[in-house]
């Protein structure tokens, strides 16, 4: 028994996003049309409960009767699709409307509650994602996302997307990103005048890179060939990869540099190859990179490539988050 719930469930102009000229509202398949099609045995109970904006009226308590009755609430929350693209800034990207006010009562029931939140933007709700039980960022998917939702929730797919940026967590820390150069003061929670935040901690809700799967991936030794690399040589980069989970899932690596002494500063993490494997439960592979040593040259003061020679370290994981990835380094050669 599911209670389907919010203004984002039913909602097919909703699907288009932003740029959709050339979509219409009725090829869409909004996200309660889609469950329906793949629970066609299950019992769907759906409530609109409050409208996206908060002009509208709503009905609360209304939703909050099929949530008691119901074993698993799905919660559609989010944007209007109006509310991303051109001329569509929002300088308190949360959720819009009475969203909250009905998120909170459906949460206070302490039933288990999966969210799906459809937005054109990281939304900062910290508050929902540590008190929900599971949360799909949905974006907007166009005319296949109900039936795209569905086979993640049901288990007919195994969701492998990745965030292709850092999501924050409160608006006070953007601009936040990977890319960042290096500071004077690094962030230490024990030094007063050091780059953080008095309020907030330094680093992203979700990194760049962050995804979950109904499987898990452990890596291995990463190598580096060769380890003293001429300015007109290759890098062959090698990773191992398991899949200890019960399910066939795919994982995505990113491939990111660091040159800690260069003569223009460089930043704490450059992206410069992304990989992704498919492996079976209990399953082993390998991932490879190649790099030209020309890229991992940078703009130097004149504005042409650059190379400087020293030490440059390695990082693969699957996400930007130090703790995430697996290092080594090699030496550039005069």
């Amino acid at each position: 028994r599911l209670a389907v719930l919010g203004p984002l469930a039913d909602a097919p102009r909703e699907m288009l996003g932003p740029w959709s000229m050339a979509g219409l509202p009725e090829d869409m398949v909004p996200l309660l049309a889609g469950l329906r099609a793949a629970l066609p045995a299950g019992a769907l109970a759906y409530a609109k409960g409050v409208e996206i904006e908060a002009a509208a009226p709503s009905d609360i308590p209304g939703a909050l009767e099929l949530a008691r009755a119901a074993e698993i609430v799905v919660l559609c929350l989010g944007e209007a699709a109006l509310m991303s693209g051109e001329a569509a800034s929002r300088a308190r990207p949360d959720l819009p409307g009475r969203q909250r006010e009905l998120a909170e009562a459906v949460l206070d029931l302490a039933k288990p509650v999966v969210v799906l939140l459809s937005s054109g933007r990281p939304l900062m709700v910290p508050w929902l994602f540590e008190r929900a039980d599971a949360v799909l960022a949905t974006w907007f998917l166009g005319s296949e996302a109900g039936h795209a939702l569905a086979d993640v929730l049901t288990g007919g797919s195994n969701p492998s997307a990745r965030l292709p940026v850092s999501w924050p967590v409160e608006v006070g820390q953007i601009p936040i990103f990977h890319g960042r150069r290096p500071t004077g003061r690094p962030a230490d929670p024990a030094v007063h005048y050091s780059a953080r935040y008095l309020d907030l901690p330094t680093e992203p809700l979700f990194p760049f890179g962050y995804g979950l799967a109904y499987t898990r991936f452990t890596l291995g030794e990463l190598t580096a060939n060769p380890t003293e690399l001429a300015p007109d040589g290759n890098l062959e980069i090698g990773l191992e990869v398991a899949n200890g989970g019960a399910v066939t899932g795919e994982e995505t690596l990113f491939l990111f540099i660091r040159d800690p002494v260069a003569t223009v500063a460089r930043p704490l993490l450059e992206l410069k190859d992304v990989a992704k494997i498919t492996l079976a439960p209990g399953e082993r592979g390998r991932v490879a990179f190649r790099l030209a040593a020309a890229e991992l040259a940078y703009p130097g003061p004149d504005l042409t490539p650059r190379l400087d020679p020293g030490t440059i370290e390695i990082l693969v994981g699957r996400s930007a988050a130090r703790e995430d990835l697996v290092a080594t380094s090699i030496r550039v050669t005069a």
